[in-house]
């Protein structure tokens, strides 16, 4: 992770997926897709940082509208900038709007395992996240580099990753690995609403819910897998059929990107 990982002064959970070996022994060229958390905090030397380190030319926001309007963007202005959202509304445990806290979270006690299978294999979900998944393939990549991102850069950013590793060939097991490295960043935030939670007098469950709702766990993300596994007969058919991607689209992707 290392070498992959992009310090921000105000961007929080940033990584170039550059370097990730595929299946075949290719390898994803660097300075091509970024993931990050928001870039609602970018400063000035991050924007700076982005447009001449890492020569971005797209911006791509899974957030709802109401997370995007709560935490607008600072991203450098000459980079195309595209909403696409997940969601249509709020869901408590993926999505973070302002007037969704860390007490209303823990009231509800969302099912992360249930969350991944909904975006997964819901219509809605899969045309959104098709959609983002194309404007990624479709990027100039000669133009530079193409970022995505959610709230915390985990769950529909990291969802979004997975597609796109897997349409690249990158094996499941590396897929896994940087799914997980979001808890390089997110373990102190989970643990300090976790503690937050039992200060303010909230239930062990509760607060272990907050808590879970900030991390990747390996769990949720093979629930994705065994909800797409369970209905499609390859990865390769459920990119196709399942977020409507033309093989023509997949295979250009994958010669623009891969070395």
């Amino acid at each position: 992770m290392d070498s992959r990982k992009i310090d921000f002064q105000g961007i929080q959970n940033a990584r170039d997926l550059g370097g990730l070996p595929t299946a075949d022994g290719r390898k994803i060229a660097s300075g091509l897709l970024l993931r990050s958390a928001n870039l609602a905090e970018a400063t000035s030397a991050d924007r700076t940082i982005l447009r001449e380190k890492w020569r971005l030319a797209k911006v791509i926001d899974l957030r709802t509208k109401t997370e995007r309007s709560q935490r607008p963007d600072a991203a450098p202005e000459d980079a195309a900038y595209l909403p696409i959202p997940v969601f249509d509304g709020p869901v408590p445990g993926i999505s973070h709007e302002k007037n969704t806290d860390a007490e209303q979270i823990g009231a509800i006690v969302p099912n992360m395992e249930r969350l991944y299978r909904m975006m997964v294999t819901l219509e809605p979900c899969r045309k959104n996240l098709g959609k983002a998944v194309g404007c990624v393939m479709e990027h100039d990549f000669a133009a530079g580099s193409v970022l995505w991102h959610c709230t915390e850069g985990k769950d529909r950013c990291g969802l979004l990753a997975v597609m796109l590793l897997s349409a690249l060939g990158v094996d499941r097991r590396q897929i896994m690995e940087d799914y997980l490295l979001t808890n390089d960043v997110n373990e102190s935030k989970a643990e300090m609403y976790y503690r937050g939670m039992l200060v303010a007098g909230k239930s062990e469950s509760e607060a272990a819910a907050v808590r879970n709702a900030f991390l990747a766990k390996a769990s949720y993300l093979d629930e994705a897998f065994a909800a797409i596994d369970e209905r499609y007969p390859d990865m390769d058919t459920y990119l196709r059929e399942g977020l409507y991607l033309p093989p023509a689209t997949i295979a250009k992707f994958c010669k623009n990107v891969l070395v």
